[in-house]
């Protein structure tokens, strides 16, 4: 028989069935004790539960040194056991369950599972298991089965989004295949480059992480892709449970990569499997596209209603035609016959799907197979997983292959050996490209899709020479994203391998030693292929590169342990010394064709036509290479007295590549210290208490290469010779390690039988002082920058987790779980005679750090405002920037409150779990709002284009000023084109010389300023606080009765339906999904890409 993990709900199964919440032998009385009537000083039994026996469950008699273990067929024999004494039958996951036995020679045994374990094990730092009451630090636990209640994510990372308090987790517009934003109580930087992300960790084994963005690279926004990190690859039906290290004390032994906290993730070991089984799973997907723009549809492409063109037929006759501006602020759509761009007549009016015809549904498959097994030597677990997506881009597919191993092997009792590894094999061709042209040149209102679905390829099926064709810029985006989505392939092909190999060696029942070596082995190959864009009368276009990278993490420690109890057992000493070593290693090479291809559809580097000059050689090849290593030691000790009290103390020793001789060694340490109140405080139905309190000062070493002295070798234009550059950036003395200090006090509460009502607060406070940065110098110096220990930033916070059940019977129970986390910061100090750093911004903003402020405040310029307050317009009539007052500050880029509230429900074999989660605070600079105004796109830019909406009535008199008559006035003698326009407007304000702005502008001019090409004179009362609460995901599951699928020789089926990012119930930024960010760690927005909402069905079966 084959045991799995079972969700809280599917546990429920038992009490469909009948069973009890407690275990209960054949013949006695159920409960958890039970009295047997005959005697015997022999005992055999069978331990088993519902789904049959259970092997290695521990069988002893209470009080004294007499026990054994079942066997694979869950069988024990027990000897010398007297009259009266107590049989205690435990296993992991199970009520521990106790039988006075009066003398019958054989007992029947069954287990039930206890879904609500208080004292539950969790793996924490270094991979050691400890008691959750022993703990004197903030660690959150996620179990396997939470990252598939509502199907399984492309990403595990997604399915955390309101599980962990203080954990704040942002998807990007780079869809379900891009990075995820991951911040551990709000981590930050005032180095821009420095890393914010926690270190993860897969089976004891860190892994590569990085950054990703589709932000433009290389002037080639359609190629920027944003190609996820390694947590990406983790197949969520292969997790055991997810540990998040918060603190500085939680995460203090993994060294300078944990600094900004630790996601620990335990894979799958079919350790609570008896015999040999298997479960298959199936699960089908598919994904809607969602456009949150609320364009407006009832005005064509121009800048004003009197704008339109002409076109000539084949017979000559003139006809109006579409227009080619960006921008839409022309003639109302009135049904009427106009010329398409290709020359065919069609009805003048919205398409008010123009954008997202461009996009289709998509979908994916995952299979998964998993075989498992265990006895007394040992475990293991195969699992094999088929994942196939296609996106709702055409051609934009992925596909994985998942291969997951592990296995124990106890080979004596000196020696156990544990291997774990997970293998990915992960091909995805034509991920979503950067769309900022469709963003700056906006998506005319009035011209159909298909036109230019029909119209991108030629006759000869190459792309279409638009030379005589009239156009707005929206159609030729349009074609140029249809020719490269469907025309051109960008395939990148990814093998990564996390393997891990540990020993324990026990030399004595107090000492043993464990070594373990591990590591992540990421290797990639990126192929474009950009097809020949035409043949005659000769080749034109064509691009054929390759790109290789590589990227290995090795780590390798030796622990040896010591646990003895003193003072009659009172007393309880665990300590451990040891030591460790991690090398980081990365190299990529690339090479590429240059210029047009010399033959179409041949994709070789021999296929080209020409090569470039000195100074273009960088386009034609490349290479990198770099690491650094890491050498440790460690050391804790942890006392415990009575069960009740805790104190853990905890260093380490970093020696680090990265760092300058001298100032490369550093230490930190932590001490933490919880008391376990429960049988201390007369508290009514308090079923446990802990108070917790932590202190740890730790490390963090430079970036690779950020304290050395580099210098560049170029070539001079136009020559072959070369150039060797000095470095750039000067050094105040050596580096040395920047440092964050951290105090955390907290409370973990529980009440009532089955935990009925669950509470945990966490508070911290810490500085991250003597930070690793760079700060800008005057080009007068001979230098760009200045690299310096200095600042001191304060961050401070609360976290609060709150479950109860309201509803609890045999047969149903539900659950309802709250989080959230307010995050504070202020800048302490910079450095003598600096009070402001630069961490990020563009020539219209920037994004500081600030002394006496909270980090990451957003600075814009302000309008010209007179002594009352009063907007000051121009001569022109419009509103000014400040820019002699220099940048203001704005709002702050960080979000200040965050959580979830996550709900579950199950009636016998039904179940049903909903998660929401929120985020108040954060502004974001919404550049697609800018253009979907200043475009004429959106419906904020429908006041004032005509009578209906507000606009004044005016003429332009031969001076070409604007002068206000009434609406239904006749044009003057002197009216330009002798019209009368309707699109006026009056910016409330001021002039110059202090009196009323009556200085009328039109619709088109006014909106128009809010594009930005530039990104510069952004209008500072357009950025959006980016709040919202959101519908995440839901998740219902049935299991089909036991007695219905023994009849075919299962063990267990389940079925599910499941949907993914649903809808909003709040949102404050309109027209884009509020996690539309170009990249993991951005505060500016500029892609208004669909984001994507799925539904599920899937089926799992055990047999």
């Amino acid at each position: 028989m084959f045991k799995i993990y079972r969700p809280i709900s599917a546990l429920l199964l038992v009490a469909s069935l009948g069973s009890a919440w407690n275990a209960f032998a054949s013949e006695g009385t159920i409960g958890e004790t039970s009295e047997v009537n005959q005697q015997s000083g022999k005992v055999t039994g069978i331990v088993a539960d519902d789904l049959g026996p259970i092997a290695g469950a521990a069988v002893s008699v209470k009080g004294t040194s007499k026990g054994t273990i079942t066997d694979s067929d869950g069988k024990f024999v027990l000897n010398g056991v007297k009259k009266g004494e107590i049989i205690q039958i435990s296993f992991l996951g199970y009520t521990t369950q106790e039988i006075a036995y009066k003398g019958q020679e054989s007992l029947d045994i069954k287990l039930v599972e206890d879904s609500q374990t208080i004292d539950e094990v969790v793996v924490t730092a270094l991979g050691m298991k400890r008691s959750h009451k022993s703990l004197g630090y903030a660690l959150t636990t996620i179990k396997g089965d939470e990252f598939t209640l509502a199907g399984k994510a492309a990403n595990p990372l997604t399915s955390l989004y309101g599980k962990a308090a203080g954990v704040g987790i942002q998807s990007s517009a780079a869809g379900p295949t891009g990075g995820i934003n991951i911040k551990i109580r709000g981590a930050a930087s005032l180095e821009s480059s420095s890393k914010t992300r926690p270190l993860f960790v897969v089976d004891g084994v860190p892994i590569h992480d990085q950054e990703s963005s589709m932000a433009t690279r290389g002037y080639d926004p359609l190629n920027s892709f944003d190609y996820g990190a390694g947590i990406n690859d983790i197949n969520p039906e292969d997790i055991e449970s997810m540990e998040i290290l918060k603190g500085a004390k939680a995460s203090v032994l993994y060294g300078s990569e944990g600094a900004n906290g630790v996601v620990l993730i335990t894979t799958k070991k079919g350790a609570n499997t008896r015999g040999l089984g298997v479960t298959a799973s199936f699960q089908y997907t598919v994904e809607q596209p969602v456009s949150y723009i609320d364009f407006q549809n009832e005005f064509g492409t121009g800048t004003s209603v009197y704008d339109e063109l002409t076109g000539k037929l084949p017979d000559g006759t003139s006809m109006r035609r579409l227009g080619t501006s960006r921008f839409n602020f022309g003639p109302a759509f009135d049904g009427k016959p106009i010329m398409d761009i290709d020359g065919n007549i069609i009805n003048y009016e919205a398409q008010p799907d123009n954008f997202m015809d461009f996009f289709r549904k998509g979908y994916s498959d995952n299979v998964n197979v998993a075989i498992a097994g265990g006895n007394e030597m040992g475990n293991m677990r195969v699992s094999y997983t088929n994942y196939k997506y296609q996106g709702i881009l055409d051609n934009f597919e992925q596909k994985k292959n998942i291969l997951s191993f592990s296995g124990k092997m106890n080979a004596s009792k000196f020696a156990s050996f544990e291997i774990n590894s997970n293998i990915y094999n992960i091909v995805t061709q034509n991920r979503y490209p950067n769309i900022g042209s469709l963003v700056s040149f906006g998506v005319n209102r009035d011209q159909p899709f298909s036109t230019l679905e029909r119209l991108y390829k030629d006759e000869s099926g190459y792309k279409r020479n638009l030379e005589d064709y009239t156009m707005s810029s929206y159609a030729s985006n349009i074609m140029s994203l249809l020719w490269h989505q469907h025309e051109n392939k960008n395939v990148d092909d990814k093998f990564h391998m996390i393997t891990s190999l540990k020993g324990k060696f026990d030399f004595h029942k107090n000492v043993f030693l464990v070594l373990q070596g591990g590591i992540d082995y990421t290797d990639v190959e990126y192929n474009q292929q950009a097809r020949v864009t035409q043949v005659e009368p000769n080749v034109v276009g064509g691009k054929y590169s390759r790109k290789e990278e590589r990227y290995v993490v090795q780590n390798y420690d030796a622990m040896l342990n010591f646990d003895k109890n003193f003072m009659k057992d009172r007393l309880n000493v665990l300590a451990f010394f040891g030591g460790g070593y991690r090398s980081n290693e990365d190299k990529s090479i690339n090479v590429s064709t240059y210029g047009d291809m010399l033959y179409p559809d041949w994709y070789s580097l021999n296929n080209e036509g020409s090569w470039p000059g000195a100074g273009d050689k960088g386009k034609v090849r490349g290479m990198s290479r770099g690491s650094d290593f890491l050498y440790s030691l460690y050391g804790g000790v942890t006392l415990a007295l009575d069960e009740r009290y805790y104190v853990e103390i905890t260093g380490r020793n970093d020696w680090a590549s990265t760092l300058p001789a001298g100032n490369n060694s550093y230490f930190y340490p932590g001490i933490s210290f919880n008391w376990n109140f429960k049988d201390q405080l007369p508290i009514p139905q308090l079923q446990f208490g802990k108070i917790r309190m932590a202190w740890a000062d730790a490390g963090r070493p430079a970036s690779r290469y950020f304290a050395n002295n580099l210098f560049s070798l170029g070539q001079i234009a136009e020559t072959e010779a070369s150039v060797v550059s000095p470095p750039s950036s000067l050094f105040s003395g050596k580096l040395k390690p920047e440092r964050k200090r951290e105090y955390e006090i907290g409370m973990d509460l529980r009440f009532f039988d089955q935990n009925r009502l669950e509470f945990d607060f966490s508070y911290y406070t810490n500085n991250v002082y003597d930070q690793i940065m760079a700060v800008p110098l005057s080009s007068t110096s001979g230098y760009s920058e200045i690299r310096i220990n200095a600042g001191n930033v304060h961050n401070y916070g609360y976290e609060i987790f709150l479950k109860g059940a309201p509803l609890v019977g045999k047969d149903f129970r539900w659950d309802i779980s709250f989080t959230a986390a307010n995050q504070y910061s202020t800048v302490k100090k910079l450095y003598p005679g600096i009070t402001q750093k630069i961490i990020g911004g563009g020539s219209g903003y920037k994004v500081v750090a600030e002394v006496g402020e909270p980090m990451g405040e957003l600075l814009t310029y302000d309008y010209k405002k007179d002594e009352h307050g009063n907007r000051i317009v121009s001569s022109n009539g419009f509103y000014q920037l400040d820019y002699d007052a220099g940048f203001k500050k704005n709002s702050n880029v960080n979000p200040a409150f965050i959580g979830g509230f996550n709900t579950s429900f199950y009636y016998k074999n039904f179940n049903i779990n909903l998660g929401f989660d929120y985020k108040f605070g954060g502004a974001l600079l919404s550049m697609s709002n800018y253009y979907l105004i200043g475009n004429g796109l959106s419906k904020e830019s429908l006041p004032y284009r005509d009578e209906k909406h507000g606009g004044l009535a005016y003429y332009i008199n031969e001076q070409n000023v604007k002068v206000p008559c009434a609406h239904n006035a006749t044009a003057p003698a002197n009216a330009q084109d002798n019209r009368i326009y309707h699109d006026g407007l009056i910016l409330n304000g001021v002039k110059e010389d202090g009196s009323k702005n009556d200085i009328i502008l039109s619709a088109y001019e006014y909106y128009s300023t809010y594009i930005h090409d530039m990104s510069a004179d952004l209008q500072p009362d357009n950025v959006y606080k980016n709040d919202y609460i959101k519908f995440r995901e839901i998740g219902i599951s049935y299991t089909i009765p036991k007695r219905i699928v023994e009849k075919v020789k299962l063990q267990k089926v389940t079925l599910t339906a499941t949907a993914r990012n649903l809808f909003y119930l709040y949102k404050a930024i309109p027209n884009i999904d509020a996690e539309s960010t170009l990249g993991t760690n951005s505060y500016e927005e500029y892609s208004f890409f669909p984001s994507t909402r799925s539904f599920g069905i899937g089926a799992s079966i055990s047999f």
